[in-house]
């Protein structure tokens, strides 16, 4: 295991026909303050120029090697794919493909992990297009620190917490395994919540951008106001809204009870 105090900072890049965004995220990733050490890159088929973008900048894609017809099972594969690929021990940062990354995101991220050494996860904050942000879209309680476990852990199911694009991680004290249906954040921010090791920050580090043509993402809607709520606008069918409860109940039991 590598040394926390110079543990490697990566990141993680998945991409899909990325053409009309990625250049300006990567030319926010090469004027960050501090340096990634490495940066991993999975490409899910993309049929744009995508691979060729990366490639004039000496980024070498690997393909995805993910089967899910299912989209959240299959983002969230790619996700496990690419932190898969980094050092273990490595602190994770997370990159959608249509963000920008404000200069100081990795050097405040890796800064804000090495002084939590028990944090799995760390959820930043970010600018959205609209002139709001992340965390006022999806707030948070002022004392999140005083409720128990379960009742974070409730209200997490409730109202997300933390978005991919604007999270870092330590994969290795994340489950290796995200149930299907479930997206990597939602899943990892609960896992890291019912290990008491959730980080949450109210620093911007990226500029968060909502478009038209975007399949996951932003969605207010699923800030239910009740578990059930929540259940039935991610369900979708009895079926699917039943494997959830039970990969809750498990997770649930597993790891609140200790």
């Amino acid at each position: 295991m590598i040394n926390q105090e110079s543990a490697p900072v990566v990141g993680v890049l998945v991409t899909h026909n990325s053409q009309a965004f990625l250049s300006e995220l990567l030319d926010s990733i090469d004027a960050q303050t501090q340096q990634l050490d490495q940066l991993v890159v999975i490409d899910d088929n993309s049929t744009d120029s995508t691979r060729n973008i990366l490639s004039e900048r000496g980024i070498t894609a690997i393909r995805s090697t993910s089967t899910a017809t299912d989209l959240s099972t299959r983002v969230a594969s790619n996700f496990l794919q690419g932190v898969s690929n980094a050092p273990p021990g490595s602190i994770v940062i997370l990159a959608d493909h249509d963000d920008v990354w404000l200069p100081n995101r990795v050097q405040h991220q890796s800064k804000l992990m090495q002084a939590s050494p028990n944090a799995a996860m760390l959820a930043s904050d970010g600018n959205i297009s609209t002139g709001q942000t992340l965390r006022s879209t999806f707030p948070v309680p002022e004392k999140w620190g005083a409720l128990t476990k379960r009742q974070q852990f409730t209200y997490a199911l409730k109202h997300s917490i933390a978005t991919g694009g604007a999270s870092a991680i330590r994969p290795g004290k994340l489950p290796t395994t995200i149930p299907s249906g479930w997206l990597h954040d939602r899943w990892w921010s609960l896992a890291a919540i019912s290990e008491n090791a959730m980080l949450l920050d109210t620093e911007p580090v990226i500029n968060y951008r909502i478009t038209s043509g975007q399949q996951i993402g932003l969605n207010t809607q699923a800030q239910g106001r009740n578990t059930k709520t929540w259940l039935t606008h991610h369900g979708r069918n009895t079926g699917r809204s039943i494997k959830r409860s039970m990969d809750l109940a498990l997770l649930f039991t597993g790891r609140l009870n200790k």
